[in-house]
């Protein structure tokens, strides 16, 4: 879904810019789409009184709903993070995407809070008579807030576009777009997509299992044999274990996002005059370990080794203390994760945007601080552009004179870089999303083979059951104490890919 929103917004000449109409509108439709999540069987209700159909139509609605956000929100993300690379120099960009790591990592925190705390006790039945109403609600508000205040903060610069090709977009030419994009994608954001690949291979089964890993590892090695079957909820009793792991991780997520950027060296800090403030308790600490700060490069590669070392030990986890400690150490390389990617990605495609006045054709993203400068080397350019204030980014054809003008494979091919920000990043989030299909595959072989009755599959359905009989509540729990745990080789096999993230992080350096 990213890559096709980058297409859009990329071309896009709407003079509130490039990304912010998609953002706003995104996460409206976001906000609407949790409250649609939240009312859906009330919804129903208007319509169909029948409570067969009621209850069908109240599935399906919810359904809908949250295919509908998963959608929305790829449109608000993707816009977000274009908007970093857009309006942020190169010595700037680690430094940018630092700061979306950070308020990711507080957007984790609060939505854990609100999720433990009872806000029926504390609204009443003002915001909704649920948890889960309320919740949407405030999710909503503070979504639409915060791309709101995003959205007037931020000078945005406007694209013109002179060429009437590019007014003129269609399905097929958008996927033909991104498919020669994919394909022919520069080495050095091959070399980073491939490291992000790599590296998600390990990061998803974390993310989807290691809550529940937290939870079951207490069933299985700590609690007495009578415990889960006296438990009237197992399930819950599991979350709530999972959950105070996932609190602990957040919180180390955020803690390293505020301290470890001002301890990496930018990735153009050689070539910057750009100079960061940390806090003044930090200043001396980082002045007597300057010798050792290490470049974003070195320091992504170092999070794949601490996260695969980490992560080796799982099958060894037989108390929840130690999983626990586990998974909090995994919120170091977490952070770095979710910056480090987005800055390379931020430095190579503001160096690829650079005018080249050395090609035959070009297309070519300025600014009018720079129109002037460059006004001799545009003097052969098709179309003459007034300057119209620093806020406005302008496409300007050059054509040699044996060039053929009417070519439109020969203009496509010569689109800028700086034109193409929103599909490199969407291009980065395939390299994400893939991996999420690998992983299902690797644990659906692991848990068929270790663990055939107790799959997640197989859990889902027996959990269905466990409503109406409280006994068969933990049966899906595998408390055979000799094998192993499913869930932990999963997560050692991740281990063992975040290796080879750190091999191909090490490459990098060397992809020109």
């Amino acid at each position: 879904m990213q890559p096709l929103v980058g297409v859009i917004t990329d071309r896009s000449t709407s003079k509130w810019g490039r990304r912010r109409p998609f953002m706003i509108a995104g996460s409206f439709i976001v906000g609407l789409c949790l409250l649609v999540l939240g009312w859906a069987s009330e919804i129903v209700g208007i319509f169909i009184t029948d409570e067969d159909s009621k209850k069908t139509l109240t599935i399906a609605l919810a359904v809908l709903g949250i295919y509908a956000v998963d959608f929305a929100i790829n449109i608000v993300q993707a816009s977000c993070r274009s908007l970093i690379v857009d309006t942020l120099p190169i010595p700037q960009q680690q430094l940018g995407s630092a700061w979306a790591s950070r308020m990711t990592a507080v957007g984790h925190l609060a939505g854990y809070a609100i999720g433990s705390v009872d806000m029926l006790g504390i609204f009443g039945h003002a915001l909704g008579d649920t948890q889960f109403k309320q919740m949407t609600v405030i999710a909503a508000i503070f979504l639409i807030l915060s791309v709101s205040v995003t959205s007037y903060a931020v000078k945005e610069r406007v694209l013109i576009s002179v060429r009437d090709s590019d007014k003129k977009i269609g399905v097929v030419k958008i996927l033909a777009q991104l498919f020669r994009t994919t394909v022919n994608l520069p080495p050095r954001i091959q070399a980073i997509c491939w490291a992000q690949f790599w590296a998600w291979i390990g990061w998803f089964p974390f993310l989807f299992y290691s809550s529940t890993w937290v939870g079951e590892t207490y069933f299985r090695y700590e609690a007495p044999e009578e415990a889960a079957e006296k438990s009237l909820d197992t399930l819950g009793d599991v979350g709530r274990l999972g959950s105070m792991s996932l609190l602990i991780f957040s919180l180390i997520t955020f803690i390293s996002s505020v301290v470890l950027p001002f301890g990496v060296l930018s990735p153009d800090a050689k070539k910057s005059t750009f100079v960061r403030r940390p806090p003044l308790g930090l200043i001396r600490l980082f002045n007597k370990l300057h010798f050792i700060r290490p470049d974003l490069q070195t320091a992504w590669m170092i999070s794949h080794i601490v996260f695969a070392v980490t992560m080796i030990f799982a099958p060894a986890a037989h108390s929840v203390r130690f999983a626990t400690i586990l998974v909090a150490i995994c919120g170091i390389p977490w952070a770095v994760s979710c910056w480090a990617p987005f800055a390379f990605m931020g430095v190579e495609i503001n160096r690829l945007a650079i005018p080249s006045f050395t090609r035959k054709s070009s297309v070519t993203m300025i600014t009018s601080a720079t129109f002037n400068r460059h006004n001799s080397d545009l003097s052969n350019y098709d179309v003459e552009l007034e300057d119209r204030g620093p806020s406005v980014l302008r496409l300007n054809h050059s054509h040699s004179p044996d060039m053929d003008s009417d070519s439109e494979t020969d203009d496509e091919e010569a689109s800028s870089t700086g034109e193409l920000a929103g599909i490199y990043l969407g291009v980065l989030n395939v390299y994400t999303t893939l991996p999420q299909f690998v992983g299902t595959l690797i644990s659906w072989i692991v848990f068929s083979i270790l663990e055939p009755g107790t799959s997640p599959i197989a859990a889902d359905g027996d959990m269905k059951d466990a409503a109406s009989s409280p006994q068969d509540d933990g049966e899906w729990i595998n408390r055979h104490r000799e094998g192993p745990n499913a869930i932990a080789v999963c997560l050692f096999i991740g281990a063992m890919s975040s290796l080879v993230a750190a091999e191909a992080t090490r490459r990098l350096r060397y992809a020109r």
